[in-house]
C-alpha cells in the first residue's frame, strides 16, 4: 500500500476505496469527496452488482465489485469509505485493518459499544486510524456558536435542547427500519448526531440519560419516536426529541443553548446541508425584574455558508491521515454508542 506522505511530509493524493456504493456514498459522499482534487476514488464496492457498475460508471471510476475482500486485496489505496447498515460495521471495520487500511466510517460506529470496543482496540493496536462520519459538527454555525461558548458569550451553559426529525414512512427493505441491521430507530440514526453535536459545542459529555421511545405512527419494529433527558458530566441538563413521524416541511430542526448570560438558538442546521441561521443574544441581567415584562433583546444573526458537511469532514481525515496526529473521534462515538446502549437496556 502506498504512503499518503512521502520525505518532508508533501502531500499526496489519497485513493479511497468505498465499501456500500449506494445511498449515502452515492448521495453525499463520493461527489464531496470528488471534490477535493486530493482525493482519488480507485474501486466502488456494494453487494448488488448493478450499483456498484452503476456508481462507479456515474463518478468515473475504473474498478467495481461486488465483494469488499475482492476490492482490498485486488486494488491498491490508502483509506477505505463504509457506507453499509450498521450490521457489517464490525466486520468491515476489521477487514479493512486486515489489508492495512485506514477507515472513514458512517455513524453510527457499531450495533453496540462492545462491538465498537473491539474496533478501537484494533485500530489502536494497529496504528491504523479511523473516524466516524459525524459531520455535524463541521457545520459553519455550529463552530460559530461553539466559538461563542468558549468566550463566555452566553455565560455559564444550564439547558441544551435539540429537535430533529425526519419523514421516513415504511419502504420495503429499508435496513434502518430492521432492528437487526440498524440496531434501532431514529435515536441510532438522528439523535447520535444530537448526542456528538452537544460535546463540540460544550466540549463536556452526557453523563446520564433516560429515554421514552416507541413506535407510534409507522407499523416497523424500531423506534418511530423518542424523547431523552440527560444531564452532563459539568452539570448542564439537557433535552434532546427525534422523529421518523413528522413531515420534513412541518418543522424547522433546532438546537437552543440557554446561559446565564444569554442563548444561542440555530434553526435548520440539523441535516445534511449547511443550510439555517444562528441567533445570538446577549442580556446579562442583575437585578430581578418583578413584572417580567422585558422584552426579548435584539438577536445578532448568522447565515449558513451553504458549503459541504461532508467535504469539511473529509478534510479533516485527510488532514490526520497526512500528520503525525493520532486523534481520532473513534473514542467519542463510542462513548455515543454507550449512551444508546443505556437507553435501549432500560
Amino acid at each position: 500500500m502506498q504512503n499518503v506522505t512521502d520525505e518532508g511530509d508533501a502531500m499526496k493524493r489519497i485513493r479511497w476505496c468505498i465499501i456500500g456504493a449506494g445511498g449515502i456514498a452515492d448521495r453525499r459522499a463520493i461527489p464531496a469527496l470528488l471534490e477535493d482534487d486530493q482525493n482519488e476514488i480507485a474501486a466502488v464496492m456494494d453487494r448488488v452488482p448493478e450499483v456498484a457498475e452503476e456508481v462507479a460508471k456515474k463518478y468515473g471510476v475504473a474498478r467495481w465489485f461486488s465483494d469488499e475482500e475482492e476490492m482490498l486485496r485486488a486494488v491498491d489505496c490508502d483509506a477505505v469509505y463504509i457506507a453499509t447498515p450498521v450490521f457489517c460495521h464490525k466486520a468491515q471495520a476489521l477487514l479493512c485493518l486486515k489489508y492495512d487500511r485506514h477507515v472513514f466510517i458512517e455513524k453510527p460506529l457499531s450495533m453496540t459499544e462492545k462491538e465498537g470496543i473491539e474496533i478501537v482496540d484494533a485500530f489502536k493496536k494497529a496504528g491504523k486510524k479511523m473516524m466516524v462520519g459525524y459531520m455535524m459538527r463541521y457545520h459553519n454555525l455550529h463552530r460559530k456558536a461553539a466559538e461563542i461558548i468558549k468566550d463566555g458569550g452566553i455565560g455559564k451553559i444550564n439547558l441544551v435542547r435539540m429537535q430533529f426529525s425526519c419523514w421516513y414512512p415504511e419502504i420495503e427493505g429499508a435496513w434502518r427500519q430492521n432492528k437487526a441491521l440498524s440496531g434501532g430507530g431514529c435515536i441510532m440514526d438522528l439523535a447520535v448526531h444530537c448526542m456528538d453535536l452537544f460535546t463540540c459545542l460544550t466540549d463536556d459529555w452526557i453523563d446520564q440519560c433516560h429515554a421514552f421511545y416507541g413506535t407510534k405512527t409507522f407499523q416497523y419494529e424500531v423506534e418511530d419516536s423518542a424523547i431523552i433527558s440527560f444531564v452532563s458530566k459539568g452539570g448542564i441538563l439537557g433535552h434532546i426529541d427525534v422523529n421518523f413521524n413528522v413531515p420534513d416541511a412541518a418543522i424547522a430542526s433546532k438546537v437552543e443553548i440557554l446561559g446565564t448570560a444569554g442563548s444561542l438558538v440555530a434553526e435548520g442546521t440539523l441535516g445534511q446541508e449547511e443550510r439555517g441561521m444562528l441567533k445570538y443574544i446577549y442580556a446579562p441581567q442583575g437585578d430581578y425584574e418583578a413584572q417580567q415584562s422585558a422584552s426579548v433583546a435584539n438577536a445578532k444573526e448568522f447565515i449558513g455558508e451553504e458549503s459541504n458537511v461532508y467535504l469539511k469532514q473529509f478534510r479533516a481525515f485527510n488532514e490526520m491521515l497526512l500528520s503525525e496526529a493520532d486523534y481520532s473521534n473513534a473514542e467519542r462515538a463510542l462513548k455515543i454508542q454507550a449512551l444508546c446502549d443505556q437507553i435501549y437496556q432500560k
